[in-house]
């Protein structure tokens, strides 16, 4: 009926290092939430959520888009933007500041 065209990642694969990484990140119990929990409800506001960005960038050593900001609403949200991350050729970070906070100079 059509082409096969390159499925759109759903960040399945990042899941449950992405909810490794919230939790460590802000002390939540990962019993207490699932991939589909807002991060509103875990207190995570967008300051909070800044960081989470800037903490996926330095595990994983590649630079995300700040503009990816609001679409990290839950682990989901923000699996999904780490595998699109990685299927368009993410560059790899320099060392040093993540991009985020290099862009920004936050702190």
């Amino acid at each position: 009926m059509g082409q096969n065209s390159p499925m759109a990642p759903d960040g399945s694969e990042y899941v449950d290092e992405i909810k490794a990484l919230v939790c460590k990140t802000f002390d939540v119990d990962p019993d207490t939430i699932d991939e589909n929990t807002p991060f509103s409800e875990m207190g995570v506001d967008s300051r909070r959520r800044v960081r989470l960005l800037a903490t996926v960038e330095v595990e994983f050593g590649i630079d995300i888009d700040l503009d990816e900001l609001d679409r990290l609403i839950d682990i989901r949200g923000a699996a999904t933007v780490l595998a699109e991350a990685v299927q368009a050729g993410a560059k790899p970070r320099k060392r040093g500041l993540p991009g985020l906070l290099r862009r920004n100079r936050l702190s």
